[in-house]
């Protein structure tokens, strides 16, 4: 495959499940071993969870009342709790499945919930007898924390069908309006990175860069934030050999940035430390914080394209979500489908030079066929390689796109060969583009099943 310009990924996964029959959901992983298999289910499981919850969501935003949890930017970091795995070894690889049974692990989930609105609601009587700045900044940070940790569990237990008996106590936006009230001291990158690493002792820590909320693409204070971080910490260099992930996440208000950062474990995703903290805006006065491709992100990753059981998810060496790639980095990148189907790939890039979208080649023929790819019946659920793809300049952002289908693809958006770039462009216009792709989702029968994923990466000079 030619080497390409690379860019940030974010996933978004693109199948659907009925809301009403999801009692049971399941994972399937490929791997030499048992523990690398174990993660490859895990991931799957969650990207199920992670689409059905995004499809709740979606259905009920409107409806008065709705869960709070609908403003969440929902990862496919999922928290699993009471899981069962099984394993069959087979000559070169091992087959894990996870099964996750409502009826079984609800319970698990409602009890955690209930123990962190307790913390909650401990932190808040702190703060009222107190009457120091410090400790309610500090107490107030905490709290922030056990929210966003309590909206990751909330989110698995609404659709496994839990019943959540008491609400908490506040909310991450009433939170956020106490900590404008009180002035930062944290006035420098580095200092901030200092505490956040006291945070997080672990080794095998696989470090994301912090994403503001709601955007799936990295800024400028994310790469010199990681940096810095990173330098603080026991880091690994990959994702799949990591014990841990550290994901990070940021939202502004007036004066000051409040960050916050959850350690993950990477057997169950659950949340084995976090930190927030509110940073002055001294600290970060000469750094980008806002993505510039905000709108076209949104519109990107809303009204994706799904149909029953049929599902594309994309991954790459480094992961599938909060990625940010430096000049001269390769990257490998991934797509897999459950079951036997086709799939294309659409490309949308945004750059200082200007902004296009095209059609990525999959393999050698004539015409359309060198843009579909097909899928059999025993490359179903592993992970396929798209090849090694080169970040260079000019740097921006780029997301990918991929449709797959059970039937045979006929219909491609039509493209015109770039000479000078080298690549089959649909569009000038990004937006018109995903409106072709996207006009698809009219031609869905009963007959043809669809699903869609979406990745966004970002690059940046070192």
């Amino acid at each position: 495959m030619k080497s390409k310009r690379l860019f940030l990924i974010f996933v978004s996964s693109v199948f659907l499940v009925s809301l009403v029959s999801a009692n049971t959901m399941s994972g399937i992983g490929f791997a030499k071993t048992n523990t690398e298999a174990k993660k490859e289910a895990l991931s799957d499981l969650c990207q199920m969870i992670k689409s059905e919850v995004s499809s709740s969501f979606e259905s009920h935003s409107t409806d008065e009342g709705s869960s709070a949890i609908s403003n969440i930017k929902i990862s496919s970091n999922l928290p699993i709790l009471g899981a069962e795995f099984t394993f069959i070894d087979k000559p070169l690889e091992v087959e894990a499945k996870v099964v996750l049974t409502s009826e079984k692990v609800n319970a698990l989930y409602v009890q955690k919930l209930y123990n962190l609105n307790e913390e909650i609601e401990s932190a808040l009587n702190e703060i009222d007898k107190s009457k120091s700045s410090s400790l309610k900044l500090q107490l107030y940070e905490d709290i922030f924390s056990l929210i966003k940790e309590y909206e990751r569990y909330e989110s698995v237990a609404v659709i496994l069908g839990a019943q959540i008996l008491k609400n908490k106590a506040i909310t991450k936006s009433q939170v956020k309006v106490e900590l404008v009230k009180l002035d930062s001291k944290i006035d420098s990158v580095e200092f901030a990175a200092t505490v956040l690493a006291k945070a997080f002792t672990k080794k095998n820590i696989y470090v994301y860069p912090p994403l503001m909320q709601n955007s799936t693409t990295a800024t400028e204070f994310s790469s010199v934030f990681t940096k810095e971080l990173k330098s603080k910490l026991h880091t690994t260099k990959s994702p799949k050999s990591a014990a841990y992930l550290l994901v990070g996440e940021y939202t502004l208000t007036k004066n000051a940035m409040i960050l916050n950062y959850e350690l993950l474990s990477t057997t169950t995703n659950e949340v084995v430390a976090s930190k927030t903290l509110n940073i002055s805006n001294n600290a970060y006065k000469d750094l980008a914080t806002k993505p510039k491709n905000i709108d076209f992100d949104a519109l990107l990753n809303a009204g994706i394209i799904s149909s029953s059981d049929l599902k594309v998810s994309l991954n790459s060496n480094r992961g599938s979500q909060n990625l940010l790639f430096e000049n001269d980095e390769e990257i490998e990148l991934f797509v897999k489908l459950n079951k036997m189907g086709y799939l294309y790939i659409v490309g949308y890039t945004q750059t200082k030079d200007g902004k296009f979208s095209y059609l990525l080649e999959l393999s050698e023929g004539n015409g359309n066929s060198k843009f579909v790819k097909f899928v059999n019946a025993d490359d179903a659920s592993r992970w396929i390689s798209l090849g090694a793809f080169t970040v260079e300049p000019p740097f921006g952002v780029e997301s990918i796109q991929v449709i797959a289908s059970n039937k045979k693809i006929h219909i491609l958006p039509n493209t015109k060969f770039d000479e000078e770039s080298g690549y089959y462009i649909i569009s000038k216009d990004i937006k018109k583009a995903l409106s072709q792709t996207r006009g698809l989702k009219k031609k869905i029968s009963k007959k043809v099943e669809m699903s869609e994923d979406v990745m966004s990466f970002t690059t940046m000079k070192k």
